[in-house]
């Protein structure tokens, strides 16, 4: 049986709902996420992306109804975390009212891995899902690694892989029409 969220679930381990004070190591956990991925050390070392997470993280945790961030503690030191957001796409068969959630996030510092801890956010924010929203499929993307935390949950593999196009956009801003919108 799953503990229930804010239970202690091993010696020194809470799993909560995350705070903004959370954010800044919600970020580092990003950028795991990221390295597991593959993406490039060098984009990794950017600023700019971190900032934005850092207030992403700051503006969202705990004030959007559509957004749930989890952070497992060990010993009051945030080790995990997760997020979950509800997304609204078109109704189709497999999602009749269109609401389907989203997973992404998911992380663990190195210390910490091999304790359990990326399950168990993940329960507490499937447990978000089931009784707090109205979603009729969660989706995720897996690592290999990770992969093995989600199948044992009932995640199966899609029939059409996921694509995506990353959308170039200039660095600079436009600079802000006149009154007159000219």
């Amino acid at each position: 049986m799953n503990p229930e969220p804010g239970r202690d679930t091993a010696s020194g381990v809470v799993v909560r709902e995350a705070t903004a004070q959370d954010a800044a190591a919600l970020v580092d956990l990003r950028a795991l996420m990221f390295e597991a991925m593959g993406t490039p050390s060098e984009l990794l070392e950017h600023d700019a992306w971190r900032d934005a997470a850092l207030a992403w993280f700051s503006r969202r945790i705990g004030t959007a109804e559509d957004v749930r961030v989890v952070v497992a503690e060990v010993d009051g030191t945030v080790a995990a975390g997760i997020v979950g957001e509800v997304t609204s796409l078109i109704p189709g068969p497999g999602t009749p009212n269109g609401s389907v959630g989203l997973i992404s996030n998911v992380a663990t510092f190195p210390t910490y891995r091999g304790r359990g801890l990326a399950g168990l956010v993940t329960d507490d924010l499937l447990r978000w899902f089931s009784s707090s929203t109205d979603v009729t499929r969660v989706d995720l993307f897996a690592t290999p690694g990770g992969a093995r935390i989600y199948e044992p949950r009932g995640f199966v593999n899609r029939s059409f892989p996921g694509m995506s196009l990353s959308v170039r956009r200039e660095t600079t801003r436009a600079a802000p029409m006149s009154p007159q919108g000219s």
